[in-house]
C-alpha cells in the first residue's frame, strides 16, 4: 500500500491509530484537565476579546480527549458555545448548533449527541476538533466520515475560522496520506503543548 492510494492507506491506518489512542487515553487519564490548562495563555493571546465569538467543541466519544473542562474555561471567558450536528448522513453534511448546557442533547442523523434542531445554527470563529493523528504541517486524520472536512471547507469559504485539534502528543505521526479535500489544522493542542502550524498550502 502506498500514498498513491490514500483512501485505502487511511482505512488501514485508522485501525492502528484507534488502538494507539486507546493506549494513550489509559496512560494519560488527566489529559482533559492538562489540555485546558495548556490552552489558557495561547488562546487568550489569539483571541484577546472573545465576548460574542463562537467556539464549536465536540462531545468526546470513547478514547477521544473530552473538551468539557476546556469548554468551561471558554464559557467563563465569554465565548458562545456550539456543538456539531450531522443533518444529512448521505451528504456528510454537518452544521454547528448553539450549545445550551442546561438543555439535554439529542441524537443527530448518525446517532451522535448534539443540540436539538431548534437550536440555532452558528458560524464558529474557533472550531475545536478531535483527531486520530496529526503531523507537523497541520494535516489531520479524522474518523473517515468527511463531516469535518466538508463543514470546515464551507466555513472557510464564508469567513475566517481558526481550527484547533485536540490530541495526545503521542498521536503525532509523519507521512499521513492526504487527499485534496482534506482540511488542515491551524494549531494542535496536546497535554504537553500548544503548537500553531505555518500557513502552508491551506
Amino acid at each position: 500500500m502506498t500514498l498513491a492510494d490514500p483512501v485505502a492507506a487511511k482505512t488501514a491506518l485508522r485501525v492502528f491509530l484507534r488502538n494507539q489512542r486507546k493506549q494513550l487515553a489509559r496512560a494519560h487519564p488527566e489529559a482533559d484537565w492538562m489540555i485546558a490548562e495548556v490552552a489558557r495563555e495561547p488562546l487568550a493571546r489569539r483571541f484577546p476579546n472573545p465576548a460574542g465569538k463562537v467556539v464549536a467543541l465536540y462531545h468526546g466519544l470513547g478514547s477521544e480527549i473530552s473538551p468539557r473542562i476546556l469548554a468551561d474555561h471558554l464559557a467563563e471567558a465569554g465565548w458562545t458555545l456550539a456543538l456539531p450536528a450531522v443533518v444529512d448522513a448521505d451528504a456528510s453534511r454537518m452544521v454547528f448548533r448553539a450549545w445550551d448546557r442546561e438543555r439535554p442533547l439529542v441524537h443527530d442523523a448518525i446517532g451522535l449527541r448534539a443540540p436539538p434542531p431548534s437550536a440555532p445554527v452558528l458560524l464558529p470563529d474557533l472550531v475545536v476538533t478531535p483527531v486520530l493523528a496529526f503531523q507537523a504541517d497541520g494535516t489531520r486524520l479524522g474518523q473517515g466520515g468527511g463531516y469535518y472536512d466538508r463543514a470546515l471547507a464551507d466555513l472557510r469559504a464564508r469567513k475566517p475560522v481558526f481550527v484547533l485539534g485536540l490530541a495526545y502528543s503521542g498521536q503525532r505521526v509523519e507521512n499521513l496520506p492526504r487527499e485534496p479535500h482534506d482540511q488542515r489544522l491551524d494549531a494542535i493542542l496536546t497535554e504537553k503543548e500548544y503548537r500553531a502550524f505555518k500557513d502552508i498550502g491551506r
